[in-house]
């Protein structure tokens, strides 16, 4: 009879250990994946965290779904410029437009200005990639009749400045999202 209480005591020490284990461990981080990267795409309020921007360069098949879902939503590229483009630049060409960047009269402030041949494709929203692997999204407000798009940016933003940055970096691409 003991042999069965002590088989019964053993196995409930088992179980005690085991459950402890499983409350202590830590909940594993919810995965980057495709349907997260669609909701990126599709979102203009959906930005990438620094974890999710790591797992979507270091691996090879989640960066294949992602330029294979961003051809799909994207309208134009913004290609980087020459390899003897040093520094930074004001304007960039792109089939479909151009982009130019202005200083105004007031400290600290920038026009961006979005001009694409046609008003009626304009796209909702631009992607910046830099060489580095650094990615950046903005809302684009809606064209003027005649597929303008200005905005005024600020330099003391770290939003602002980043998405400036890589604006003026040559070696960075860009895409228009519709």
């Amino acid at each position: 009879m003991t042999t069965d209480t002590d088989d019964i005591a053993r196995r409930a020490d088992q179980l005690y250990a085991a459950r402890s284990a499983l409350s202590e461990a830590k909940r594993p981080t919810r995965r980057f994946g495709v349907a997260e990267i669609v909701q990126f795409l599709n979102d203009p309020s959906r930005s990438l965290s620094p974890e999710e921007q790591r797992a979507l360069f270091t691996d090879p098949r989640l960066r294949a779904d992602y330029r294979r879902l961003k051809s799909q939503a994207t309208t134009f590229e913004l290609p980087a410029l020459a390899a003897a483009s040093s520094g930074t630049v004001s304007a960039r060409r792109f089939e479909g437009g151009s982009v130019s960047i202005h200083p105004s009269r007031v400290p600290g402030q920038i026009y961006l200005i979005l001009r694409f041949a046609s008003p009626a494709d304009t796209p909702r929203m631009m992607l910046l990639e830099s060489a580095a692997g650094d990615l950046l999204k903005r809302a684009l407000p809606p064209a003027d009749r005649q597929g303008e798009v200005m905005m005024v940016l600020n330099e003391r933003s770290e939003a602002d400045a980043g998405f400036l940055r890589l604006l003026a970096d040559p070696t960075s691409t860009g895409t228009f999202v519709i």
